[in-house]
């Protein structure tokens, strides 16, 4: 169907249907229960999430705590994504919001942000989440601050192979931090910092070991690629720890 506003003609009918709400949050609401079926951008449908309690499909819900924790990030200044992950509504970053997505799903499902919402309440939850996430990515911009600030293209951090990766290693920090009982901050720094000299972020080759080497952007975001560099970054922990 093409856009209305190129019938060149008069009185032309476009049939419309509305519907009056009480409320802004009311309205969202239907907005995502009218739109989740049909071939909106699933981003909208992803931003507008934690501003509702509805009854979604289980798709939707899954997505929920996500999505929350992405908003947070990306309109916090002292978060360390702040304004860099692009959105249908911020369009300017240079993260993809799937990526992040991702990487938050990953660990909510069974990693560091599932461990450490089963140790705190129903209303800390949310804070001690979005914390644990800042302190392990703080410790990736102090580490790699160049590959940081470049567009996916320049960089494969920025890039959903780095995202989802690391999003890994702060799963296997926030383990070890258990195990040990060292403060996370400094279990976070230790495990970026074993990391780093194994990065090919922005040049040079991934020596993945048995002979296997990639340019650093042959990677791709693909499911494959991005278990490869996780299981390379997560062999390197595991070798320093034993």
């Amino acid at each position: 169907m093409g856009n209305a506003s190129n019938v060149d003609k008069g009185g032309f009918p476009i049939f419309v249907t509305a519907f009056l709400t009480e409320s802004q949050h009311e309205q969202r609401e239907q907005f995502i229960l009218v739109n989740s079926t049909k071939p909106l951008p699933k981003g909208l449908i992803h931003e507008l999430l934690p501003g509702t309690d509805a009854i979604l499909s289980r798709a939707l819900e899954q997505k929920r705590i996500p999505s929350g924790l992405l908003h947070q990030l990306n309109q916090t200044p002292a978060s360390p994504f702040y304004q860099a992950i692009k959105t249908p509504t911020a369009p300017d970053g240079y993260i993809q919001d799937n990526s992040v997505l991702r990487m938050l799903s990953n660990s909510l499902q069974d990693g560091a942000l599932y461990r450490v919402s089963l140790a705190s309440t129903d209303d800390a939850k949310a804070k001690v989440m979005y914390d644990c996430i800042c302190e392990f990515w703080q410790c990736v911009v102090r580490a790699f601050p160049e590959a940081w600030n470049l567009p996916p293209r320049k960089s494969r951090l920025s890039h959903g192979v780095g995202i989802t990766s690391l999003g890994y290693i702060m799963d296997a920090a926030y383990d070890r931090h258990r195990r040990n009982g060292k403060p996370l901050s400094e279990v976070f720094e230790e495990c970026v910092d074993t990391v780093r000299p194994h990065c090919a972020w922005t040049s040079g080759f991934w020596e993945f070991g048995g002979g296997v080497s990639r340019k650093w952007n042959e990677v791709q975001n693909t499911p494959k690629d991005c278990q490869l560099v996780a299981n390379h970054l997560l062999l390197t922990l595991r070798q320093k720890w034993h």
